[in-house]
């Protein structure tokens, strides 16, 4: 490097630094609301699972930061650009699926394990207990996940809360068409006064009827569902044995822009088909 060529660098430096801190300066706001929405994201999804306190904060941190860093790591040991390109797209948007998985298979426990406590409901309150130290009783002697969801709406009230809003808190948080149904009941029950227990014992034999059908429903699609999985699978089988016979060719796919495109129509095909046959075996009872 040339003496004179010192201050040009000096400068394009400078001006590449201003051009960074405005940058940064400008897009803090926009940062600072994406990452204040996720932390409200985290904690309402723990909430979800868990009554205790939890401070998302730090983990939203981390999560950044790890977009951040593997991608470098990729570049410097992968020779694969499009992973490095993919990895921060997967770290943001899978602990959103995961998390949504998990609460859809904890929705269902909870919907098959309602009618149970529906008809303990009814015994507690026959018993002489009120509506809310049924629910307190749930809480305690309940059966996971359910119990978790009661020990919220135990925590709400107690924290100061109408029984009325905690019900209604719930029907929002679980968005399952039983509670709403039971939620109903209890609602109107004590808005317009009559015999809780005949009430709650009734609701629990129809929501024990409706789960009935579903598992009838359920029954009859599995045959459906196995072929969504096969669907799912083949193509990485079929890539997988390809790469044993011609391991360069399925480089290529991973390396040269017509092998991002076939995969990517593949990719969307495959959706195509599985989130047509998901739909089918998928009826709303």
């Amino acid at each position: 490097m040339m003496q004179s060529d010192l201050p040009i660098l000096v400068v394009i430096a400078s001006l590449s630094g201003i051009a960074l801190a405005a940058l940064v300066l400008g897009m803090r706001k926009p940062m600072l609301t994406l990452f204040e929405r996720e932390v409200h994201w985290l904690e309402r999804a723990v909430w979800r699972f868990s009554p205790e306190p939890f401070n998302g904060r730090p983990w939203v941190a981390g999560f950044y930061a790890a977009a951040v860093v593997i991608p470098i790591v990729w570049l410097w040991y992968f020779p694969f650009k499009i992973g490095a390109v993919l990895t921060p797209v997967l770290l943001l948007w899978l602990p959103r699926v995961i998390v949504e998985k998990k609460w859809e298979k904890r929705r269902k426990l909870i919907d098959q394990q309602l009618p149970a406590c529906v008809i303990q409901m009814s015994q507690s309150v026959a018993a002489g207990m009120t509506l809310a130290q049924a629910v307190d009783r749930l809480a305690e002697r309940g059966d996971e996940p359910i119990r978790t969801e009661f020990r919220v709406m135990s925590n709400f009230w107690k924290h100061g809360a109408d029984f009325t809003l905690t019900i209604d808190e719930a029907k929002r948080r679980l968005g399952l068409p039983n509670f709403n149904l039971f939620a109903s009941a209890l609602l109107v029950n004590l808005r317009m006064g009559g015999n809780v227990v005949e009430t709650l014992e009734r609701l629990g034999q129809s929501i024990q009827g409706i789960e009935r059908m579903k598992e009838e429903v359920y029954a009859a699609t599995s045959e459906g569902r196995t072929n969504i999985k096969v669907i799912g699978a083949c193509p990485f089988v079929m890539l997988g044995f390809t790469a044993i016979m011609d391991f360069e060719a399925v480089v290529l796919c991973f390396t040269r822009p017509v092998g991002w495109a076939m995969l990517s129509v593949a990719g969307a095909l495959i959706a195509a088909g599985m989130l047509w046959a998901w739909r089918i075996v998928n009826a709303d009872i």
